[in-house]
């Protein structure tokens, strides 16, 4: 045998050995960033489901609080004119028990004058003593009243200014609150930015991507730029299993670019429009990178 071709048959022997370990590894990382993403997906979601959650709590304890509020302010227009009503219905029987007292002077100086029989005097003063006796029972009635109503005013007003404590707080937790989600869409925003959205997110809406059944990682050979579409092509078709429909991940290195739907197969390449691409934040999709997909996606 030709001496070169024993070196090329060592090196070709040496170049397997190497390249075992290199596949096992990066199986291993494929494997673990798949894992990252479907926890960070989770944590997410978990986190919007619990921010609207607690945010329509919030808003529903808002407005109990506030509907509370416009009933303790009409409570307290109510007992403010039964206070006047009763205060000036106070005043009128003053009045009336003062021009009774003057009725009963000037008819006792008359009983006295012209010596009316005693029996007479004696049913008058009685009867006019009743009724001066009547309109005083009214009068303390009415100021018993005026006091109820002066304690329930009172109570209403303190309930009025706990309920706008209340609402207060309820405010600041809802500012809290809106903090905490302006800070997790931030977190889904950077999460997007450097993942993507996931595939169910970047599917259209009503459409289902197929799922697909291999792991899959192809190169972009080509790619053309229309007014307001891009397509890439990649090389890989119908005989390595790639169908039409897939959504795959751009990837350059280890940052994401974009996806790829893939609308066309061919044998050995495929065609597919670009989705997702940030050409000023992650850089535009080109030739050399790479498009793969996993199993079950």
């Amino acid at each position: 045998m030709h001496i070169l071709t024993k070196v090329f048959v060592v090196l070709v022997s040496l170049l397997a050995v190497a390249l075992v370990p290199l596949a096992a590894v990066q199986a291993n990382n494929q494997a673990g960033l798949k894992q990252q993403v479907k926890d960070r997906e989770s944590q997410v979601s978990a986190a919007r489901m619990e921010l609207d959650t607690e945010r329509a709590l919030r808003a529903k304890s808002e407005n109990d609080t506030a509907l509370q509020i416009k009933d303790l302010d009409a409570e307290r227009s109510r007992l403010q004119s039964d206070l006047a009503q009763s205060n000036l219905r106070a005043r009128g029987l003053e009045s009336d028990i003062a021009k009774s007292t003057i009725r009963l002077t000037s008819l006792e100086q008359t009983i006295a004058i012209t010596a009316e029989s005693d029996r007479a005097k004696t049913a008058l003063t009685t009867t006019l003593s009743e009724e001066l006796d009547s309109q005083r029972t009214m009068v303390v009635d009415c100021e018993r009243i005026r006091i109820d109503l002066e304690q329930k005013l009172g109570k209403t007003d303190s309930d009025l200014r706990v309920a706008q404590e209340a609402l207060s707080d309820l405010k600041e937790q809802v500012a809290a609150l809106s903090n905490e989600k302006s800070k997790a869409d931030q977190v889904v925003r950077e999460f997007t930015a450097k993942f993507g959205l996931s595939d169910a997110d970047a599917a259209a809406p009503g459409a289902l991507a197929p799922v697909a059944d291999r792991n899959l990682s192809a190169q972009i050979i080509d790619v053309q730029r229309s007014d307001d579409i891009v397509y890439a092509e990649i090389d890989a078709g119908s005989r390595d299993g790639v169908k039409d429909g897939w959504v795959m991940t751009i990837s350059d290195g280890s940052r994401f670019i974009g996806k790829l739907r893939v609308t066309k197969t061919d044998v050995n390449k495929s065609v597919g429009t670009v989705e997702l691409e940030d050409v000023e934040g992650r850089g535009p999709v080109q030739a050399g990178q790479r498009a793969s997909v996993r199993k079950g996606q």
